[in-house]
């Protein structure tokens, strides 16, 4: 008998209606299968010693939006998720979330008629690469979130941002090993890779 190996699981785009039912049930489930998922998508790094924390680096597949979106859904409506989805083409996201620190972006200069400290243009100090094959993956688009934290009772401050970059995936080779590196504003270089091959 002759045995055939199974090709490498890679995500796929668009996803078919059986892939589309198994990520939202996986999502909807919201126990410790679904958190098993994501853990293999983000990469949790390490503080440095000054200047801005990049704290988390994540990829997200089609597949994974899926599970994200059935964890979100407060009622579940499998056929419903179906036939929305199906045969809709999803992007590549890419997720660098960065903390504050007491370096980054520093105190402001004082000026008792603007209180308060300005935002960075985060967009500009981080220089954010997704590379294959020693090739720059070209950008679809980009979004900032701010994250808020009430350390101060009653007080919500800017903690951190998450940076977000959507790629369109037929410019991504799906089997190949993904690499994201972040140039931060204080010349740090940070990067993390992902092996595409392994994930849905």
């Amino acid at each position: 008998m002759l045995l055939i190996g199974t090709p490498t699981l890679a995500f796929d785009d668009p996803l078919t209606s059986t892939s589309i039912r198994d990520a939202y049930m996986l999502g909807n489930r919201k126990d410790f299968k679904t958190a098993e998922f994501f853990a293999r998508y983000k990469h949790f790094l390490p503080a440095p010693e000054t200047g801005p924390h990049v704290a988390a680096i994540s990829v997200e597949t089609p597949y994974g939006q899926i599970v994200e979106l059935g964890e979100a859904a407060l009622n579940t409506d499998i056929q419903g998720a179906e036939e929305e989805w199906v045969g809709k083409t999803f992007p590549l996201i890419v997720r660098v979330g960065v903390d504050l620190t007491d370096t980054y972006p520093g105190p402001p200069p004082w000026n008792p008629r603007a209180p308060g400290m300005p935002l960075p243009n985060f967009e500009r100090d981080f220089d954010i690469q997704l590379i294959q094959n020693h090739k720059k993956i070209p950008l679809r688009s980009t979004q900032v979130y701010l994250l808020y934290s009430d350390a101060v009772a009653n007080i919500y401050q800017i903690s951190g941002v998450i940076i977000e970059l959507r790629y369109d995936t037929e410019s991504i080779d799906p089997y190949d090993e993904a690499t994201i590196t972040v140039h931060t504003p204080d010349d740090q270089h940070v990067e993390t890779s992902f092996e595409l091959g392994d994930l849905r």
